[in-house]
């Protein structure tokens, strides 16, 4: 990109990370600088950064890469910012969050730093003041909210395991327990037994289970089916809708748990982000009609392409702090 650089401007990271995929934006703030009115110098991106998802190793290297890649986007050497924030899934435990530190510390990355989980930036975006909850529907899912008296509240983003309900890797996981049902004949007739086979380009359903289970990261490879369900439910499939009402139902619920034990009930303000709610505006807005279903104020609704420019705005005051 390489836009000019005032010599009086420091250098500030933002970096969102998740299970799927790392963005890191180089900027440059001056004090004088507003929420939003940074420039953006450079744009860097790579692979998954939650420790949770692919191990330490890998999420510190793809950090590493995104950020080497935004330097080289903005045309300048690799060097010390003055702040930067990183907003990563599961960056709420300690032990998580001390694992970036320290590499961050070992890289040089910025004289301040601060790891926090991925949802917080969506709260600092546009006209957001921090407040209100944040819904992410990516590879993964969580709910979290601050209110104006600084209090906070979480629901959902417990993992993979048994947790992510809504996410793409839970929409994924449905699609593929919905095909083994129908191909067993213990569920009901769906195209999405033709559409998996087609998808993995195998010959029978039987042998998904090598195709899954044989995979260096399965649940990337489970993610990435939930797109099929979209599909296979705007032909009217019955087994993808319920997939999708249960899906949206899940983080509807998510939201109003979080909103009211923040008592943000009368006034919400909600955004959100993740590829399963941005990639798909009719199913966003069933998630936000069960929402409104509830008795929650929505006052206002932000869809937020960019969460890393949060993480931009939180390292810019930082630096002028």
């Amino acid at each position: 990109m390489n836009p000019s650089h005032p010599s009086s401007a420091s250098l500030v990271f933002g970096i969102d990370g998740g299970g799927t995929k790392t963005i890191a934006w180089l900027a440059s703030v001056t004090a004088a600088s507003q929420t939003d009115e940074q420039v953006i110098l450079g744009k860097g991106s790579s692979g998954p950064s939650n420790q949770r998802a692919v191990g330490p190793g890998v999420a510190m290297n793809n950090l590493d890469a995104a950020i080497a890649a935004a330097f080289e986007d903005a045309g300048l050497p690799r060097q010390t910012v003055e702040a930067a924030c990183l907003g990563l899934a599961g960056a709420d435990r300690d032990s998580d969050r001390r694992v970036v530190e320290d590499w961050a510390e070992f890289s040089r990355l910025a004289k301040s730093v601060i790891v926090i989980n991925d949802a917080i930036p969506l709260l600092n975006t546009g006209q957001n003041t921090g407040t209100g909850v944040a819904l992410i529907a990516g590879t993964g899912s969580l709910a979290w909210g601050r209110n104006a008296s600084g209090n906070t509240a979480r629901c959902g983003g417990w993992g993979y395991l048994f947790s992510d309900e809504g996410s793409a890797f839970g929409i994924g996981r449905a699609v593929l327990i919905a095909v083994s049902r129908a191909v067993d004949g213990r569920g009901g007739q769906t195209r999405l037994v033709s559409d998996v086979v087609e998808h993995f380009k195998l010959s029978s359903p039987q042998e998904i289970v090598a195709a899954v289970y044989s995979h260096e990261v399965p649940r990337a490879v489970v993610a990435e089916t939930a797109f099929l369900a979209f599909s296979a439910s705007n032909e009217g499939d019955s087994v993808a809708e319920e997939i999708l009402r249960q899906a949206a139902t899940e983080l509807a619920s998510m939201v109003v748990v979080t909103a009211r034990r923040l008592k943000l009930d009368a006034a919400l303000s909600l955004s959100i982000t993740g590829a399963v709610l941005l990639q798909n505006a009719t199913f966003r807005q069933q998630v936000i009609s069960k929402i409104e279903a509830t008795n929650i104020k929505l006052e206002r609704t932000n869809v937020i392409p960019d969460a890393v420019a949060g993480a931009v705005n939180i390292a810019a005051r930082r630096a002028v702090q």
